[in-house]
Order: structure tokens, then sequence, then C-alpha cells
């Protein structure tokens, strides 16, 4: 009796052995084949694409500053009306008016210098030379000048900021060497005041 070699492919003992686990790597093979092709069709079919999400809103205000001029004389009118009444030569006389910044930023605060719906003089002899204005913080004399040479830009009155309030002098001065072309005289205007961004 010849020894078999169950190593040589040709030995028939063998050979079912192989086919059986041919057949069961086959069925091995089909079935992952199978799953493979059933998740595919899962995701191509049984998929809508759609997701869970959830959304919120986010709020957006936008606020612009606030640039809010307040006045008041000395009667906290709040408005200013300086009246320099019975002004006689070489006599000074202050007034006292105040600034106030109500906004919501820092600003430069102005006092103009072009009068506006202004009354002038009656007496034709009269030389604005005598009569002199000047604006301040200081609670001495401001220094003055003839109505006739107003700063062209007018008074600075300087920065001011958010909620700041500043008092401010005019004096307002007849020259002593008036004569009598000026009893009974009337000069008077309006002047801007202005708070700017700074």
């Amino acid at each position: 009796m010849s020894s078999q070699n169950p190593t040589n492919p040709l030995d028939e003992t063998a050979v079912p052995v192989q086919n059986a686990r041919s057949k069961r790597n086959r069925a091995v093979g089909a079935i992952i084949g199978v799953g493979i092709i059933a998740a595919l069709g899962l995701t191509a079919y049984g998929s809508t694409g759609a997701a869970f999400n959830d959304q919120k809103t986010a709020r957006v205000d936008i606020n612009t500053a606030s640039l809010v001029l307040g006045v008041s004389d000395e009667d906290n009118s709040g408005t200013i009306a300086l009246d320099f009444n019975n002004l006689k030569p070489g006599q000074l006389i202050p007034k006292w008016f105040t600034v106030t910044n109500a906004g919501s930023i820092p600003a430069t605060a102005n006092l103009g210098s072009a009068f506006t719906n202004a009354t002038s003089p009656t007496n034709p002899a009269v030389t604005y030379e005598n009569l002199r204005i000047g604006v301040g913080t200081a609670t001495g004399q401001t220094p003055l000048v003839a109505v006739t040479k107003l700063p062209a830009n007018g008074w600075d009155l300087g920065v001011l900021q958010p909620g700041e309030s500043k008092t401010f002098v005019v004096d307002v001065k007849l020259g002593g060497d008036a004569g009598n072309e000026w009893k009974g005289q009337t000069f008077g205007g309006n002047l801007p005041v202005t708070l700017t961004q700074q």
C-alpha cells in the first residue's frame, strides 16, 4: 500500500478538504459582498441627506453716538440771554453762562463771534472801538477786544467730556473815553454756541 502525501495537490484524499474550504471561503465572501452592497444600498436609497440641526438668533443693535448741547445762563432758564444793562463809560459788567455736554462722546465747545440779527447803535457818531468784549473761564477780567475785532473763529471753550458742564464768563466794557454819543444806545445780536465731536 503506497503512502499518500496530503500536501500533494494530486492527492485524491486532499481534494475534498480543499473543495470544502474553497466553498466556505466563497460563502463568506458572498455574505460580505451582500453586506457591503446592502450597506451601500441603504446609503444610496435609505438616507435622505437630512441632518439634525439647531439654530438661535444673534441680536445686533447699532447705536450711534449722541452729541447734545445744553446751555443755561445765570437764571438757569435753559437758554443764554445775557443782558448788559445801564452800562456806563469805563464800566465792566460780567455775565455767566454754562455749557453742558449732554451727549455720549467728548466734544469741543466754541462760542462764535459772528453776530447775527444784530441791532446797532442809532447814533452814527458811535465808534465800536469803545465797546469791548471778552470771553473766558477766569474769575477775573478776560482779555477784551473791540466788537470790530472779534476773533474770526470765535472763542475756544475747551473740551467737555460726556455729562460735563463748564461755566464761562462774558465781560463787556464800555471804554472810559465814551462820550455822550453813547447815551441810550443799543448793540446786540446772537452768537452761536457749538459742540463739535472731538
